[in-house]
């Protein structure tokens, strides 16, 4: 016997969880599924000065975070930028406290967590069939906010092509707390090395938006950390892919249907440039549950282009254009004119 639900979001992580408390603040009481909390994910946890701007709530969570007033960059051929901020700080979280205190957030709110994996997806005339390792559901409502390899994703638009995905891999290390956050063009490849302090460990790592060139990634990884950080504790190691949309029409096929809506990394949306994923997460979460509540999913196709399309859009023409050398030198030659105009803003 299938147990009936309201709304089933599928993945707890930041559009999912966030979007269930939407919904419960809203008196729609929704059911997570994710079998993994709690657990640390491998991505830096960066949360932008703009960020904590479109969500105060960033700026007061009771949880240990790092925070650091100044990115360094570095251009592939050595150009060093020191980018500063005064007034709101760059906050660094570990994944697996940030995601744990949405979690808790949506559930306190009313929403129920269901640690159990979704293993099938079977949509029926109004209702959705969701299949996990334990038992059967019916949904009328179903948000898919599961990743870049989303279940959901695949079981109604399709999945993410290998060519919109980026490849990354790296470490959790500890010893390198007090450092700022650095970002380093790579020379050879289309991507970047970072070290994004957090409270009490750092995310190392690099990655490229070329996912078939991915070959000798750590190696270049492991060099640079023997050279630069010989002393860093390394507690964990880790691989990854993300979205790294590069078609324009990829982001032209709807993510929402008549009773489905698809969030954050399930749906594509992260900038193709910098990576930043948790503020389109967010973004999206709102927006899913703005559509939901008003009992019009499909909604949602013409809300997230409203409120931030042209700036995704943005990053996937310039994205071409920007990682190759000429261009990164550019652009860190350009932020390094502009800088003190950033730190007094």
């Amino acid at each position: 016997m299938c147990i009936m639900l309201e709304i089933a979001v599928v993945g707890g992580g930041p559009a999912g969880s966030y979007c269930a408390y939407c919904l419960a603040a809203n008196s729609l009481y929704p059911v997570i599924f994710d079998h993994t909390h709690p657990r640390e994910k491998p991505c830096g946890g960066l949360v932008t000065p703009f960020t904590q701007r479109l969500f105060p709530f960033l700026e007061t969570l009771p949880i240990k975070h790092g925070e650091k007033s100044k990115l360094h960059l570095i251009s592939p051929s050595g150009r060093e930028v020191w980018l500063s901020t005064r007034r709101v700080k760059i906050r660094t979280f570990s994944r697996l406290k940030l995601d744990q205190f949405l979690v808790k957030m949506a559930v306190d709110k009313g929403a129920e967590l269901i640690k159990e994996k979704v293993i099938a997806l079977e949509r029926k005339k109004d209702f959705w069939k969701v299949r996990t390792t334990h038992r059967s559901y019916h949904a009328k409502i179903l948000i898919g906010a599961d990743g870049v390899n989303s279940l959901v994703r695949r079981s109604t638009i399709g999945p993410l092509s290998k060519v919109d995905k980026a490849v990354c891999c790296g470490y959790l290390v500890k010893g390198l707390e007090k450092e700022d956050i650095t970002i380093k063009f790579l020379a050879h490849r289309k991507g970047y090395m970072w070290v994004i302090p957090r409270d009490d460990q750092t995310s190392l790592g690099i990655g490229t938006s070329e996912a078939s060139r991915s070959y000798g990634l750590r190696r270049e990884l492991d060099t640079f950390i023997k050279q630069q950080y010989p002393n860093a504790e390394i507690i964990s190691k880790w691989t990854a892919s993300i979205p790294n949309v590069k078609n324009l029409k990829t982001l032209q096929i709807p993510v929402a249907g008549l009773n489905w809506i698809l969030i954050g990394d399930a749906a594509g949306h992260v900038s193709p440039i910098s990576g930043e994923g948790i503020m389109y997460a967010l973004l999206d979460a709102e927006l899913a549950a703005q559509a939901v509540v008003e009992n019009n999913p499909e909604m949602f196709n013409e809300l997230w282009k409203e409120v931030y399309g042209s700036s995704l859009f943005i990053d996937v023409k310039l994205r071409k254009r920007l990682y190759t050398r000429p261009g990164l030198e550019l652009y860190c030659k350009f932020l390094k004119y502009i800088a003190p105009l950033i730190e007094r803003a």
